[in-house]
């Protein structure tokens, strides 16, 4: 019987792939999202009461606290004491900061109670709750990713030509808003034999971000587009592979804030490789 050896790159390809799988299937993935709750300047209530201003799942109680947002800062003043922030049990009469406007998603304070979590993220210069539960049957019964048959002919290297200083890119987004993106520099290639280019977006380290569009896009995959993240190399080459591109949080949740592509990053061929839907 002839068993098909796989080459040492489309191992590491499908290990890439369990790997953002795995990370979508955790307990505090976008699959556990079940809010996204706009703040008003000044007092905002929450809990699972339907007058809060802020509203979190049933099985929370009617009134947690409540959460003010005054000259870029979000605090609040929590009324429950079953409340943990950061793992700790709260204080009575304590104030806590949640968010202090240039704070990063990934070091915000996150309120706990349950089975739920909420944090509070900025953009644009609003502030959103964020709100997780854990047991969200969307995630529980998750199918997991799909993704087309790996193609090395997809993995091109890039010319990367940056910009003397970022050029703010206004787009539309998930939530029927307008997100700014910091457009860093562009990407040009050749794909299939044609050369292509595509606007790069800020990341962080030596990192740039891609939102793009592809003939694929609303027939086998995700129908405003797919991100892909890519190195820039010592050379100031781009290591461009497409077998990485993957739907957005949006794609899986109507809960997230997913910026679309600028027509400029809209490619007239297929990309036939990264994910697909899984229907």
């Amino acid at each position: 019987m002839f068993t098909e050896t796989k080459s040492a790159y489309e191992i590491e390809i499908e290990n890439w792939q369990e790997k953002m799988d795995s990370d979508l299937r955790a307990p505090d993935s976008w699959l556990s999202l079940v809010g996204f709750e706009p703040l008003k300047t000044g007092d905002n209530t929450i809990g699972s009461d339907l007058e809060c201003d802020a509203h979190l799942p049933a099985g929370v109680p009617s009134h947690i606290g409540v959460i003010t947002v005054r000259d870029n800062v979000v605090t609040m003043l929590p009324s429950n004491a079953d409340l943990k922030i950061d793992g700790a049990s709260v204080a009575a009469g304590q104030v806590y900061t949640l968010n202090n406007h240039d704070d990063k998603d990934d070091r915000l304070p996150l309120v706990n109670i349950g089975s739920v979590t909420f944090f509070v993220i900025e953009r644009d210069g609003e502030f959103f709750v964020r709100v997780r539960d854990a047991n969200n049957p969307v995630r529980l019964n998750f199918k997991g990713r799909k993704w087309y048959p790996v193609d090395p002919a997809y993995h091109v290297k890039a010319t990367f030509t940056p910009h003397a200083s970022k050029q703010p890119i206004s787009v539309e987004n998930s939530q029927g808003s307008v997100s700014i993106l910091q457009n860093v520099g562009y990407a040009e290639f050749e794909l299939l034999g044609e050369k292509r280019r595509l606007e790069a977006f800020e990341a962080s380290g030596n990192k740039v971000w891609f939102i793009f569009r592809d003939a694929t896009s609303g027939k086998t995959t995700y129908g405003a587009g797919r991100f892909l993240y890519a190195s820039i190399q010592s050379d100031g080459l781009i290591d461009l592979d497409f077998n990485k591109a993957y739907h957005p949080p949006c794609a899986f949740t109507e809960f997230a804030m997913c910026p679309y592509p600028p027509r400029e990053n809209i490619l007239p061929i297929p990309i036939s490789v990264g994910e697909q839907f899984n229907r």
